[in-house]
């Protein structure tokens, strides 16, 4: 058995598979077995590809260089320059169309149904005499990985309460790292807390987005039971905001 022969042949099967999983990953059949018979058989043609080079190494070198003058050869420069020009479209997404393109061959699939809103909930300030308030806080997709803290001031911004301190993120990141696959959104809240503080006064919750703080408030005038809707707008870290009096 010759070994050059074995090595041909076997490239030319590896070629073919490589073939026919390339077309089905191009028109986005991304099955598991699919993609390992393409990984497993690209493999097997980088290795075979290095045995049929040093086999045949006198021919490239024919292609490549002229036997007479030693200078290089037209093909070799032509060669070059079209797996240069397509490897730099390709880098840069130029290319992303055509890549794309075989989307329209891909079977229609259902949207995945909405796994609905999870809310943490938390309590704080039980232990005081103050009225007992609820804040549901839901944030916005910008602000998903965003802390928040909750404060009441007075009407000129001065502090007198903390009804929620910002989560260290050095807590925050450890917590991330002990989840596995995608966050479950812890970062909707659902806050019980108590005030100590006598109308008017705001309610200020701060969303701290890797470093840049925003603030959304709402202006207590009256600690009657009910709810009251913060007024958000479309630039808010938050989608929603409720404070319930009790």
């Amino acid at each position: 058995m010759k070994n050059k022969n074995l090595i041909s042949l076997t490239l030319a099967f590896a070629f073919f598979i490589l073939g026919c999983t390339g077309i089905l990953l191009y028109i986005k059949q991304k099955a598991h077995f699919i993609e390992m018979t393409h990984t497993v058989f690209g493999l097997l043609f980088i290795s075979f590809a290095i045995f049929h080079f040093s086999n045949n190494w006198n021919s490239v070198k024919s292609y490549s260089k002229d036997k007479n003058s030693g200078s290089i050869k037209k093909e070799l420069i032509v060669a070059s320059l079209i797996a240069g020009i397509i490897l730099i479209l390709s880098v840069t997404e130029v290319l992303e169309p055509v890549a794309e393109f075989g989307k329209i061959f891909a079977p229609k699939r259902e949207p995945r149904p909405s796994q609905g809103i999870n809310f943490q909930e938390k309590t704080t300030n039980d232990s005081t005499n103050g009225n007992s308030v609820t804040l549901i806080l839901q944030k916005s997709d910008a602000a998903m990985s965003a802390s928040l803290s909750v404060e009441v001031t007075d009407t000129t911004g001065k502090v007198l309460e903390t009804l929620l301190a910002a989560e260290k993120k050095q807590i925050q990141k450890e917590e991330e790292e002990k989840q596995e696959g995608p966050p479950s959104n812890p970062s909707n809240l659902i806050l019980t807390s108590k005030i100590n503080q006598i109308a008017p006064f705001d309610i200020v919750v701060t969303a701290d987005i890797k470093g840049l703080k925003q603030q959304v408030k709402c202006r207590v005038t009256s600690m009657e039971a009910g709810a009251k809707a913060f007024n958000l707008t479309e630039s808010s870290p938050l989608k929603r905001a409720v404070i319930t009096f009790k």
